[in-house]
């Protein structure tokens, strides 16, 4: 029973037990249009392959193929279609798997596959050869290789792989003038074995025109020469370039250059000095076919126009039409009397202002054009000039800077009226160093100016004037001397009132040096005819005793003078003044006590010191407050008149150097 068990079972194992389809993978069109076919091998673990069938078509169609072919034996895996004619046409195949005893058991069909049909289109005077072609399995198979390897046998007997491509599709330009050409297309698979097409050829001429060269810089040189620059076209036969210019409106061959690899020529005048230079250039192949140009390519031409009363100058150029990648900038370079070029400025414009130029150089410049990636430039022509500036007075001389009072200064000047200006800058500064404007003085075509400060604290610090001439333009051009004024001050001598001790600082800005100082006092406001003292050039101190001068009113001050040396170019001797300083005494009246009209003391006279004689009075009364005498002059005195013996009283008014009014009384005895 257990026997039969076991032969019914392995019964049902046979039968259920079948070998699938080969996994065909190739198929390799042979140079006579022969097919050899490559599969991988089906599993078949019941050892029950018996052969398998290799079936034909040239349509596709259901019920049109037929078996071209038997293999007998499972490992091998390969079989050529003798007669296959694969090179007229597409032809197709599949494989079954017989199986069981004499191979009464047929497995279904492999994938059909269809030989790669090579077909070449030439097209009469089209520049390239069109190679198409098509896959093995629509859709691809997944063992497939992603792109397709196209060979090409050129010359004779000598196959290269010249290409590789994902498309059905290939265009082959011809780079020779005349050549035998064949083709042939492989796919290769994973599993190792390679598919490939028939063999496709034929006799080809280069009809292609040459790629057009792309300019990627035109140039002006500094001799004012011309530089082109351009790209080599991908054509690999060209011989040489023709350079054409545009003359009288023909564009005209104007030379060559010879050589695919060559690509800068020199356009060897000097014409983009004075306008744009436009050369255009073409390529021609080894069978002399001509290309197209580009008649874009044009230098820029710089023109500057300089400002003389701007001290700027006015850059303008024509817009660089043809750089690979665009503009990123315009850059502008500058020279002055021939030096090195310095960058001065960038702009996307084509129009540039360059401020503050240097007066009285030669000047150049020239704009450089820079591409985005900063790796292509093309220079303008050098646009050159002399910065001449307005002619302005050669001079403006300061002949003294002069106190008036503690606000007040008086600047007086002298003008060069060779050239008109439009006036002069007066300047005043505290350190010498950082000067402020003051005023303006017009020009009215004389040669003596003069002008007021009145913002000023001349008792507190000495002050530095300039006078800057204004051009035509409204420039600052001549600029003068520079003037210091004098700082009067003083010191009182504690052991003496009458002595004073006085310095001042000294004077400069004499064109002829300063010869002496001279010391006056201003009493009452009038200032001495003649000096109290002088000194030397160098001497900026003196002391003085008022002692004498005490009398002579309230109000004492001091006033220096600076006196200019001989040797002024100008033929001037000029002074400059200090501030003045007072002398603040204590007014003080010596009153008599008693005077006999008929004795020695006939007249009773005070006597005054530092005491206003503008502002004084005396009054005397009796004992019954009677008036009996009244003066305003400190010279005159009283008689007594007809005044008997007795006490009188008196009543002094005055204002002393302080500007203070004071009062003193008292008694005087009258007798014989």
């Amino acid at each position: 029973m257990r026997t039969i068990f076991f032969i019914l079972n392995f019964y049902c194992l046979t039968l259920l037990a079948q070998v699938g389809p080969p996994s065909l993978r190739c198929l390799q069109v042979l140079q006579n249009g022969d097919v050899t076919l490559t599969w991988l091998q089906p599993s078949d673990p019941g050892n029950i392959f018996d052969s398998y069938d290799i079936y034909y078509s040239t349509t596709a169609l259901a019920g049109s193929f037929n078996i071209i072919g038997t293999v007998n034996a499972i490992n091998t895996t390969t079989f050529t279609h003798i007669g296959a004619n694969a090179n007229t046409g597409k032809v197709y195949y599949y494989i079954r798997t017989k199986f069981n005893s004499g191979g009464n058991s047929t497995s279904a069909p492999s994938d059909t596959l269809k030989t790669i049909f090579l077909n070449l289109i030439n097209t009469a005077g089209a520049p390239d050869v069109k190679i198409l072609y098509n896959n093995i399995h629509q859709p691809a198979l997944p063992t497939s290789g992603g792109s397709y390897t196209i060979l090409r046998e050129y010359p004779a007997l000598t196959w290269s792989n010249f290409a590789t491509t994902s498309a059905t599709n290939y265009a082959d330009t011809i780079s020779v003038c005349q050549a035998s050409l064949n083709y042939q297309v492989t796919l290769t698979d994973n599993s190792g074995c390679t598919s490939a097409s028939n063999i496709q050829g034929g006799l080809f001429n280069d009809n292609k025109n040459p790629n057009q060269p792309f300019v990627d810089s035109i140039s002006v040189l500094p001799n004012g020469n011309t530089a082109l620059a351009w790209h080599i076209p991908h054509d690999p036969d060209i011989c040489k370039y023709i350079i054409v210019k545009n003359i009288g409106g023909i564009n005209t061959a104007i030379d060559s250059v010879i050589g695919k690899n060559n690509t800068i020529y020199t356009f060897t005048t000097t014409e983009a000095n004075f306008n744009p230079v436009m050369l255009y250039i073409y390529a021609v192949d080894c069978c002399n076919n001509p290309g197209n140009f580009d008649i874009q390519p044009k230098t820029m031409f710089l023109n500057a126009e300089y400002d003389m009363c701007g001290y700027k100058t006015n850059l303008s150029w024509n817009a660089y039409t043809n750089i690979p990648k665009g503009i990123l900038e315009y850059r502008i370079y500058m020279s002055v009397n021939g030096s090195p070029y310095l960058k001065v400025g960038t702009t996307t414009n084509t129009n540039f202002t360059h401020e503050n130029v240097p007066t009285g150089k030669n000047i150049c410049y020239f704009v450089r054009v820079v591409n985005v990636p900063q790796n292509i430039t093309a220079s303008s022509n050098r646009a050159c000039f002399f910065s001449k500036q307005v002619n302005a007075a050669s001079f403006v001389y300061m002949k003294k800077a002069s106190v008036i009072d503690k606000n007040t200064a008086e600047i007086t000047l002298y003008l060069d009226t060779a050239e008109t200006s439009q006036g002069i800058d007066i300047y005043r500064s505290e350190d010498g160093i950082n000067f402020n404007p003051v005023t303006f003085i017009p020009f009215n075509g004389t040669p003596n100016y003069s002008c007021i400060d009145d913002k000023i604290t001349s008792n507190a610090m000495s002050y530095y004037y300039k006078a800057v001439v204004r051009d035509s333009c409204g420039n600052s051009r001549s600029y003068s001397n520079i003037s210091k004024t004098i700082l009067l001050k003083m010191n009182e001598d504690e052991d003496n009132i009458f002595t004073k001790h006085i310095d001042w600082s000294l004077y400069s800005g004499f064109a002829g040096g300063v010869s002496g100082y001279n010391i006056y006092r201003v009493i009452n406001d009038v200032q001495s005819a003649t000096p109290a003292a002088s000194t030397g050039p160098l001497v900026n101190s003196y002391t003085d005793n008022l002692e004498n001068e005490a009398p002579s009113g309230a109000k004492i001050e001091y006033l220096i003078e600076a006196v200019e040396g001989i040797g002024n170019p100008y033929s001037f001797l000029e002074s400059s003044k200090s501030n003045t300083v007072s002398v603040y005494m204590e007014g003080k009246i010596f009153v008599p006590t008693a005077f006999a009209p008929k004795g020695k003391n006939k007249i009773w006279l005070p006597v005054t010191h530092f005491v206003d004689k503008q502002e004084y009075t005396v009054t005397v009364f009796n004992r019954w407050g009677n008036k009996v005498f009244e003066t305003n002059d400190d010279t005159k005195g009283w008689d007594g008149g007809e005044s008997p013996n007795d006490v009188y009283v008196y009543l002094i008014r005055y204002k002393n150097s302080r500007g203070e009014y004071k009062e003193q009384k008292g008694t005087v005895l009258l007798f014989e």
